[in-house]
């Protein structure tokens, strides 16, 4: 292709705009972002009451390491550093929490349907409240580890200098001090390569300058470094969110469309194409700023108060930090499984309705005619297999013990008398060591 070829697959692109379509399930991707902005959310609470809690106790010299005491040390500087980079982070999370929030499906009939449409407006709105969110963190993940005071001098101050040159009077009088301002016109006078280069300047340094360089600095100082997708993912996620905080063609182009939309529906109503497309959107992004949260903002930190913190108080903290990983990394990973189900022949293409339990705690009701696309939970999206047993089978006897049969004419294991279910795990015990001794 040489460059008229080029021009005129652009000129064609931008001006057909093709119809959306819905490929997902709306009411399970409600579902699903309402549980994951849950988990963030929960995150974010307690990130919350560790800062309230750093901020005072950061101010006792009796729970910090030797070189945290002494005012000629960097580190006694990060004591007030250090709670208010949390404080920073907790606002750009809280805003985008309530940008990932499910839609509100109350009250939306066919007549009024189009109040759920989603415009350049609402996708803008949260994929630039998640570039806030992954862009900050990902600076501040950094500044937490490295806790080095060029470094985070060049983090500030190029903040304060671009503040500056648009900020009114009486702000600028409120926020900026004498020596700060001092620090300014030093800063400012210095051109960007000597700013960043630590060895021409005495008061900066940005070893890792790009969005890239930062999150593979963070990687290696987390020993994660091998988890090459994961670093991956966060690195395409900022690169797509640039496109529409950015405001390029594509991200106007496909959320401008006038094209009328076809009128889907589900158990709780109507919805458009847009309007799912909006949600997968929004669930893709909110599962990735929460596993980012959890396995390296989170992990970061901890970088951070073991450098400050006597090991004795640390390990409080870090034990605090660790119940919260695991509480949002194991809820994250009960979401979409797997789930197998052991079913009497015959059952599936009946007039039966087929109760399956999930292991989130909601039954599903596969309804006849039993349609295997809607073979998955509605709460979590886990996917459901269905094994078929002939005959009149009863329990089947698995590695969690018996398991009833789905259609079997007997009561659920746990509802069985208690003399009746030891007669099973008896069962259960002496099958084993027959397999064992074979």
């Amino acid at each position: 292709m040489d460059e008229i070829d080029i021009l005129r697959s652009i000129a064609l692109n931008l001006s057909e705009s093709k119809s959306t379509a819905a490929l997902n399930n709306y009411e399970l991707l409600c579902n699903n972002i309402k549980y994951v902005n849950s988990l963030l959310s929960l995150g974010v609470e307690f990130l919350k009451s560790l800062q309230l809690d750093l901020e005072q106790a950061l101010k006792n010299n009796a729970i910090v390491k030797n070189e945290s005491k002494d005012n000629s040390k960097p580190f006694f500087y990060f004591r007030n550093i250090i709670p208010r980079i949390i404080s920073n982070d907790i606002s750009i999370i809280e805003k985008f929490i309530l940008n990932s929030l499910p839609d509100e499906r109350d009250g939306i009939t066919i007549e009024n349907v189009l109040k759920i449409k989603k415009t350049f407006l609402d996708f803008n709105n949260l994929v630039t409240a998640a570039r806030q969110f992954v862009d900050s963190l990902v600076s501040d993940a950094y500044q937490l580890i490295l806790l080095e005071p060029k470094e985070i001098n060049f983090h500030v101050l190029s903040s304060l200098s671009s503040f500056n040159k648009y900020v009114t009077k009486s702000i600028r009088q409120a926020l900026f001090n004498n020596e700060i301002q001092s620090a300014l016109i030093e800063f400012d006078n210095l051109d960007f390569n000597k700013r960043v280069r630590g060895q021409e300047s005495h008061i900066t340094k940005c070893e890792h300058k790009t969005f890239g360089q930062k999150v593979d600095c963070i990687f290696d100082n987390l020993g994660i470094s091998g988890e090459i997708d994961f670093k991956e993912e966060i690195k395409n996620f900022f690169s797509f969110s640039s496109e529409f905080t950015h405001i390029g063609y594509v991200s106007t182009f496909f959320t401008s469309s006038n094209t009328t939309e076809v009128i889907f529906g589900d158990d709780i109503g109507p919805y458009l194409p847009s309007t799912e497309n909006f949600s997968e959107l929004k669930y893709e992004i909110l599962e990735t700023a929460t596993k980012f949260y959890s396995k390296v903002y989170l992990p970061s930190l901890k970088i951070a108060l073991h450098k400050i913190i006597n090991d004795d108080i640390y390990d409080n903290y870090k034990s605090q930090i660790n119940k919260t990983i695991e509480t949002i990394t194991e809820n994250l990973n009960t979401r979409n499984n797997q789930y197998y189900f052991f079913i009497k022949k015959g059952l599936i293409n009946s007039d039966e309705i087929i109760d399956l339990p999930c292991m989130c705690g909601m039954t599903n009701r596969w309804e006849p005619p039993h349609d295997l696309s809607k073979l998955f939970c509605k709460s979590c999206g886990s996917k459901f297999n269905l094994i078929e047993i002939e005959g009149d089978p009863e329990y089947i006897i698995t590695s969690n013990g018996p398991v009833k049969v789905i259609g079997s004419n007997v009561p659920d294991f746990n509802a069985l008398p208690l003399e009746k279910r030891i007669e099973l795990l008896k069962t259960c015990e002496q099958l084993m060591k027959n397999t064992i001794n074979r």
